[in-house]
């Protein structure tokens, strides 16, 4: 993605424009990335606010002549990765603590297409093989910009791809 680093450096002395113009060139990606943890549109739209308002905290941290957007990725991910803890935490004491009035529906829900099984096998996969899946497949990321990313070394990526292909496979029947 063409990127004038001349923004990075206005951005850093608050200029107001270069920041609409890099939230204009950005939000884009960071919805994609978003969307592919989270399903609806106020989470998505929330949780890209408070990226870009990490984004601009730590403005003074970015060097321009580094690969901004891989970093801007990396804010993203890690804040879907902190925002899914923290439902998963909701979600436990909830399970544990709430009220237990919530009953199991007794209409079942209509059987997913293939696109639909798809998906729900690739939300059953634990995050940190998801994650490096979805960026390869979806956002076509090369393994080196995912293990920039996510922090992590090639080796790993394609240890990680290589085990959730698997198990996606073995999901789906695909044996």
């Amino acid at each position: 993605m063409e990127f004038d680093r001349e923004l990075i450096v206005r951005a850093q002395n608050s200029d107001v424009s270069a920041q609409e113009a890099i939230v204009k060139q950005f939000s884009g990606m960071v919805f994609r990335l978003i969307s592919r943890f989270f399903r609806t549109r106020e989470d998505v739209e929330d949780l890209a606010q408070d990226v870009f308002l990490k984004l601009f905290t730590r403005i003074d941290q970015v060097r321009p002549d580094e690969n901004f957007s891989g970093w801007l990725a990396r804010v993203t991910v890690n804040t879907c990765y902190d925002e899914l803890r923290k439902t998963r935490r909701r979600k436990t004491a909830m399970e544990l603590y709430g009220p237990h009035a919530f009953k199991e529906s007794s209409v079942a829900p209509p059987e997913p297409d293939s696109f639909g099984k798809a998906r729900i096998a690739l939300q059953t996969l634990d995050a940190k093989l998801r994650i490096p899946l979805i960026l390869k497949e979806v956002e076509e990321m090369s393994v080196e910009e995912i293990a920039r990313t996510m922090g992590l070394t090639q080796t790993n990526i394609k240890v990680r791809l290589f085990r959730a292909r698997k198990k996606l496979a073995a999901i789906l029947g695909e044996h």
